[in-house]
């Protein structure tokens, strides 16, 4: 048995836990490339932020995993009281879906295929968690969705930094040739 088929015999992918933290985050990878690629991704203030790099990967990589799961679980809780599991997976996670439409500068890319986007990971966020609540308890499912949500995001933080890093070499050579 290989390294690989070990992984996904082993009792951590249960529910299908590695493959899909594995495929979303290959996911996320190729979309943010190709959105680094194919947009500007220079479109936006021109003013300095008024929020470091630092605090921002700390908010995407510790704040908003933990904060947006668990509202993520509470309203899908609370629908759940109230109208039992009809449409649980659809109106938790398109209320999560809207919050994150509060950007003062247009995307790099039209609004619907990140809300097509948005959906599917809060999807599966939902999803994972309610396969794992009953096995393995509510705190360490939520812990395991903060998991996929922050792969999410680390992926992006590290695709963009790629991007910087081409950009400044790019600007450094064209310098050094006399363009």
């Amino acid at each position: 048995m290989n390294f690989i088929q070990r992984i996904r015999a082993s009792h951590l992918n249960r529910h299908g836990f590695i493959d899909v933290l594995v495929g979303i985050t290959v996911f996320q990878a190729i979309n943010i490339t190709l959105i680094g690629l194919f947009r500007n991704l220079d479109v936006g203030p021109d003013e300095d932020p008024s929020i470091t790099m630092w605090e921002i990967a700390f908010l995407m990589l510790l704040v908003a995993p933990l904060v947006e799961n668990l509202l993520l679980i509470a309203l899908a809780a609370i629908h759940e009281k109230l109208f039992k599991r009809k449409l649980l997976f659809v109106v938790a996670p398109l209320v999560l879906t809207a919050l994150h439409f509060q950007t003062q500068e247009p995307l790099p890319f039209p609004t619907s295929i990140r809300a097509i986007e948005l959906f599917g990971f809060f999807y599966i966020f939902l999803k994972q968690y309610d396969l794992h609540k009953l096995e393995i308890g509510k705190f360490k499912a939520l812990l395991l969705t903060s998991v996929l949500h922050f792969s999410l995001n680390a992926t992006v933080i590290l695709v963009l930094s790629l991007f910087d890093f081409y950009i400044a070499a790019e600007t450094i050579f064209s310098v050094l040739l006399g363009e």
